[in-house]
């Protein structure tokens, strides 16, 4: 298992994460879409997340045209931040 691979110190979240996209079956391997609604990234879509230097985040959901054809209704709606 991945966790084995790892250092401890890494939360289990990033390695559920890189465990699903490194299968080796592709099927089976995330999309990319599907990687960015991990758990793990949900502190980003929070709207109170702020930098280390306690400046809000840079813009990270302005997505240019073309760029979510394809990926299905409700991840899109997952991938968005959370209201405040």
């Amino acid at each position: 298992p991945w966790s084995k691979v790892f250092s401890r110190k890494l939360p289990p979240e990033a390695v559920d994460l890189v465990s699903k996209l490194l299968q080796y079956d592709p099927r089976k391997r995330l999309s990319w879409f599907q990687a960015m609604t991990h758990p793990l990234f949900d502190e980003l879509r929070d709207p109170m997340t702020r930098l280390p230097n306690g400046k809000p985040l840079p813009p990270l959901f302005n997505w240019l045209p073309g760029e979510m054809d394809g990926v299905p209704e409700d991840v899109q709606r997952r991938l968005q931040p959370k209201a405040s």
